[in-house]
């Protein structure tokens, strides 16, 4: 089975087209999306001020799915019958805005702690990850049961009365930890299990932030040294590769890959699944080693993304 791993599309048309147009040339037959699926989009100035709408951004995931992705993905489903679309949400995407899309596109399945087998082959996802200042909480969690939360000048949870402030950790104190979610995935044969996750696994180099810290899971790790999958596919860290110089490696006989994201160009991978080690190709680095540096436009948004989320949004 030929394969496409992205992740991180963040609601940009531009990567959404990109990816469809090189599913087609490629004869892809699954593609698999790492979360982040949809626009993130709330005023900076609001932010600041303290006056921001969440609800609208919740608003802006739906009117996405409306207006652009919902359209596009069914018409390339109904135009290629025999080509999969499997997705997990991530820490950006609304809990309401999945569940939406989920009926919106019945022909796409959502990976999230679900199981599906495919032509012999397990597929299994998780979305969430460990926690940070951003606002969005659906998705996040504590590494391991024992773990505390973050504190936030925003920590906002999706409710059926739209999106709300969460005081004092509930929404993390009040769910299972990444470990212990984990621990309810079956991998009956492990060999033939392709694992996807939104966070990348801890110290790494598939984890690494702009600034060298490395800041994947470690439940996450432990979870795939002790359970042996075949392939675990990541995003969640934009800058990663470029940072530490990889896009792929082997934590025991698994081989982990995040292909990293830019706003301009599609990041994904390829392969098949007879044999990913020695057909994985990324589709900018084909099988060489990333550069050294972003381009300068990528680079501004990460510091500025980190000046919001260090000065902004911590409490």
């Amino acid at each position: 089975m030929h394969i496409l791993f992205t992740s991180d599309l963040h609601g940009k048309m531009n990567l959404y087209e990109e990816l469809l147009a090189l599913v087609r040339a490629k004869r892809v037959e699954s593609v698999l999306i790492g979360g982040d699926l949809l626009p993130t989009r709330v005023n900076a100035a609001k932010l600041v001020a303290g006056t921001a709408d969440f609800n609208g951004s919740l608003q802006a995931q739906i009117a996405f799915i409306d207006t652009f992705l919902a359209p596009r993905l069914s018409a390339f489903l109904r135009e290629n019958p025999h080509t999969r679309v499997l997705y997990i949400p991530g820490n950006h995407d609304w809990i309401p805005a999945i569940t939406y899309l989920e009926k919106t596109i019945p022909g796409a399945t959502n990976l999230h702690l679900r199981h599906v087998l495919i032509d012999g082959f397990h597929f299994l996802g998780y979305g969430c990850v460990t926690d940070s200042t951003f606002w969005v909480k659906d998705y996040v969690r504590r590494d391991f049961p024992q773990d505390g939360y973050v504190k936030s000048r925003y920590a906002c949870l999706s409710t059926s009365e739209g999106i709300r402030q969460s005081d004092n950790g509930e929404y993390i104190l009040h769910s299972p930890s990444i470990e212990e979610e984990l621990a309810t995935c079956v991998l009956d044969e492990p060999e033939k299990s392709i694992c996807v996750f939104h966070a990348p696994p801890f110290n790494t180099g598939l984890d690494t932030l702009h600034n060298g810290r490395p800041i994947g899971s470690r439940a996450l790790r432990a979870f795939i040294e002790t359970r042996k999958p075949l392939i675990t596919l990541h995003g969640h860290i934009h800058e990663s590769p470029y940072m530490s110089g990889i896009y792929r490696t082997n934590l025991g006989d698994t081989l982990s890959v995040n292909p990293g994201h830019a706003h301009d160009r599609l990041h994904a991978v390829t392969f098949d699944t007879y044999a990913p080690h020695s057909t994985l190709e990324h589709i900018v680095f084909g099988t060489e080693k990333p550069p050294a540096k972003q381009n300068l436009i990528d680079s501004c948004t990460l510091k500025i993304t980190s000046f919001f989320m260090t000065n902004v949004l911590s409490k």
